[in-house]
């Protein structure tokens, strides 16, 4: 008779079906969903990285990295916790941060909250000129001045009229 407690043998198949399972979790785990993240490896402390309040970033083609979002002590200031999500937009490989908000949340008493999209600027496709390369600095003419940040793209300016009636 089997004492109830001695556990029963496994089956032969049991311990690699459970080592396989048990490596996929781990694998599933060691990956990340950013599918840009092997395009963009972290860069280093202190990277340069542009910040835009606006929903869209001021550059013509990106990739988004992801969020990142930073909690700091409001005795550190505004300035102090922007400069620490800058750090997290260059730790997950990102030149820019868009959607940054004017001021940060405040989920406590004493705290404050930052959040923005970290993106890197696409490189131009081969062929392409790059914007500054072109000879009006991708301005496009008779747009100098335009804000590139907003959505809006204005009017192309209409000829002048006829001035002689011949």
């Amino acid at each position: 008779m089997r004492s109830p407690l001695r556990a029963p043998r496994l089956n032969g198949l049991l311990i690699p079906l459970a080592a396989g399972c048990l490596a996929a979790v781990a694998l599933t785990c060691a990956t990340t969903e950013n599918p840009n993240a092997a395009k963009y490896p972290r860069r280093p402390h202190g990277c340069r990285v542009h910040v835009y309040d606006t929903p869209v970033p001021g550059v013509r083609d990106w990739d988004d990295l992801g969020i990142a979002r930073v909690e700091c002590p409001l005795d550190v200031g505004r300035v102090q916790c922007l400069a620490k999500l800058r750090e997290e937009a260059c730790r997950m490989g990102g030149d820019l941060l868009y959607d940054v908000p004017r001021k940060g949340s405040r989920p406590g008493e004493q705290a404050m909250v930052f959040m923005g999209h970290v993106a890197h600027t696409r490189a131009p496709e081969a062929g392409a000129p790059a914007a500054e390369d072109t000879a009006d600095g991708g301005e496009g003419a008779g747009e100098t001045g335009f804000d590139r940040s907003s959505p809006v793209e204005p009017l192309a300016a209409s000829p002048p009229p006829d001035a002689g009636g011949d």
